[in-house]
């Protein structure tokens, strides 16, 4: 019985002394849960910071340490997971240890896995939709995960503006619009994080012979201004030969959004480069007729 009781015993306290050797280390993943989209900027202090608390116990222990990244669908399906084998080697100071989320990222040592994987690769960043972020504390040899935590986060989906005018099918007045184009649009939602948007305005003019889309895709831009940042109106003096009787003009027009860096704000559908659907407006030039009347009705007492 006595024997009995030393063994449990002993057991006991291998236990409480292994417990105790793994709980040195705590992770923290101060997260941003809507963090910028490319994971280059992940190092930016927006995206947040990981703390590596270490308190060393009363039996020498190795401080010596590597981080394993793991990003992970909403689903659990891994998307990008870091070469531990390759990593970093980091020694932890007693205390709190301080890591930007691109130094807990590790962009440089991550391997890439299926469609979602190989996009990021290639783009940089991540298609909008809610993911996790996986850090592990490991041993030197990424043999024995110290510590660990998971924290989620979601990409923005944003919703381009939509163009309110000239509205799609909207026929202007020669007379004015050769002289001035008022554009107007709504702002993007939702509100960028960091900085504002910015809204380059581009106009194609739709040739003889052309589709709108064709003209789109193909033409150079006769107009691709930015606005004033942040503004949602852009006055546009063309300088153009409007007032043809014989050749009423066509155009088709979009705003594209670009955040603080510059970059295409992220869509669902990555081709579309930030670009509102486009709207189409045409140039009427007044008959002789309409001319007319309108001048009797101005002199009219």
């Amino acid at each position: 019985m006595l024997r009995s009781t030393f063994i449990i015993t002993l057991l006991t306290g291998m236990f409480l002394s292994s417990r105790e050797a793994t709980a040195q280390i705590n992770v923290n993943l101060a997260l941003n849960s809507r963090p910028q989209p490319f994971l280059a900027d992940w190092g930016n202090a927006i995206n947040g910071m990981m703390i590596v608390n270490y308190m060393a116990g009363p039996i020498a222990d190795n401080p010596a340490v590597k981080l394993k990244t793991t990003i992970l669908t909403e689903a659990g399906a891994v998307i990008a997971v870091s070469n531990i084998g390759q990593a970093r080697v980091y020694t932890l100071r007693p205390g709190v240890n301080q890591f930007t989320m691109g130094e807990a990222l590790q962009l440089q040592n991550l391997t890439f896995n299926g469609s979602v994987g190989a996009l990021l690769r290639r783009t940089g960043r991540i298609t909008p939709g809610q993911y996790q972020l996986l850090v592990e504390v490991t041993n030197t040899a990424g043999d024995v995960v110290r510590a660990r935590q998971t924290r989620p986060f979601f990409v923005v989906s944003y919703q381009m503006p939509l163009l309110m005018s000239p509205a799609n099918g909207a026929a202007l007045d020669a007379r004015t619009a050769q002289s001035v184009i008022v554009f107007r649009w709504t702002p993007v939602t939702p509100t960028l994080q960091q900085g504002l948007p910015t809204y380059l305005v581009q106009v194609f003019e739709v040739l003889p012979g052309q589709t709108p889309m064709q003209a789109f895709r193909g033409n150079r831009p006769l107009l691709n201004e930015p606005a004033i940042k942040g503004s949602t109106q852009y006055v546009w003096r063309p300088n153009l030969p409007m007032i043809d009787s014989t050749n009423n003009r066509r155009f088709i027009w979009t705003v594209q959004t670009l955040d603080a860096d510059g970059a295409p704000i992220q869509t669902a559908d990555m081709n579309i480069q930030g670009r509102s659907e486009p709207a189409i407006f045409n140039i009427i030039t007044p008959s002789a007729a309409v001319v007319k009347k309108e001048r009797q009705e101005s002199i009219k007492p």
